[in-house]
């Protein structure tokens, strides 16, 4: 989800790092350190609000997975969250702003399941595609068949940017995730709406795309 920019206060864990990709350890019975976990997470000033291993781990799969793509994310906040209070009841949300500001919401246990990744990936891609210029948006917004970029009067999957969101955290799946929730959701056009935002082709998602054919 977005909206408007907002920037909440009170940060719990609060560390900017402009350092190289590092490995991260964390040692057998040393306390989870959230300051060096964010460290090993990306080498761009983001900034992390992390509750435990298993949020630093998530976090650094899924920026990995765009700096791999080759997709740019602006600095934003990336915060972890027990409840779904800061994400509108929903498991994500995008707000807009400098920095933008992602929010991971709910997901408690085993947060390498699909739904957690599919969730900080589509939350990413509304941040990576923050990044484009009206001119991209309205191309996206033709070659889909849409009327509008983000205008909430229209359903949520008939809005380029939610359509945008999940088509990128389509691509970067590392599993092959279920695609019903937008419409004209083959492989293949998906593959070509990827390839028309990104001006690359959907790595990950080849053989499914070739089986879709």
């Amino acid at each position: 989800m977005s909206i408007a920019p907002h920037l909440r206060a009170g940060i719990a864990v609060f560390a900017t790092f402009a350092l190289s990709l590092t490995p991260w350890h964390h040692g057998g019975g040393n306390a989870f350190d959230p300051l060096e976990a964010t460290r090993a997470v990306m080498p761009a000033p983001h900034t992390f609000e992390l509750r435990d291993e298993a949020d630093a781990a998530l976090a650094q799969w899924a920026l990995t997975q765009f700096e791999r793509a080759g997709l740019a994310l602006p600095p934003l906040v990336l915060a972890f969250h027990d409840d779904k209070e800061q994400c509108g009841g929903h498991s994500g949300y995008f707000r807009s702003g400098t920095p933008a500001r992602v929010d991971i919401c709910g997901f408690n246990w085993n947060r390498f399941i699909i739904g957690a990744k599919k969730t900080i990936l589509h939350e990413l891609g509304h941040a990576w595609a923050y990044t484009l210029t009206e001119e991209a948006r309205q191309r996206f917004v033709d070659h889909r068949g849409l009327t509008t970029w983000g205008d909430d009067r229209s359903p949520w999957e008939e809005q380029g940017s939610e359509q945008t969101a999940e088509i990128i955290a389509w691509a970067l799946l590392d599993q092959e995730p279920r695609m019903s929730s937008i419409p004209d959701s083959h492989p293949l056009a998906l593959a070509r709406a990827y390839s028309q935002l990104t001006g690359t082709m959907p790595v990950l998602r080849v053989l499914e795309v070739l089986h879709g054919a």
